[in-house]
């Protein structure tokens, strides 16, 4: 049985998303395929054009923007850590906050 290394619980998300270069100009679409507090798995993007570095802007939920980088990449996936961190009030509360926040927004 492979061993977890993750730091932080992923939970499945399916979300659209966008990907933006540092300049805040707009890079691709993409979908959020699952998410924690650390990082994201990012779909349906040419990976190859995205840079090392990016802005996610998550399209669903309280979570936002998020400055990213690459830690993996394969055809049509990518593998990010997020390089800003969380207010402390959000990092408490964890996916169980973000999940609730998001009920509250489209209520």
């Amino acid at each position: 049985m492979r061993r977890e290394r993750r730091k932080n619980i992923r939970v499945e998300w399916h979300s659209p998303g966008k990907i933006y270069d540092c300049d805040g100009a707009l890079l691709s679409r993409c979908v959020i395929k699952d998410f924690s507090n650390g990082g994201a798995k990012v779909t349906g993007v040419a990976v190859g054009r995205i840079p090392e570095k990016f802005i996610l802007r998550i399209a669903r939920g309280a979570i936002g923007m998020r400055k990213c980088h690459v830690l993996w990449r394969s055809a049509t996936t990518l593998g990010v850590e997020f390089a800003d961190s969380l207010p402390r009030a959000r990092q408490r509360g964890s996916v169980r906050a973000e999940a609730e926040a998001s009920r509250q927004i489209h209520a």
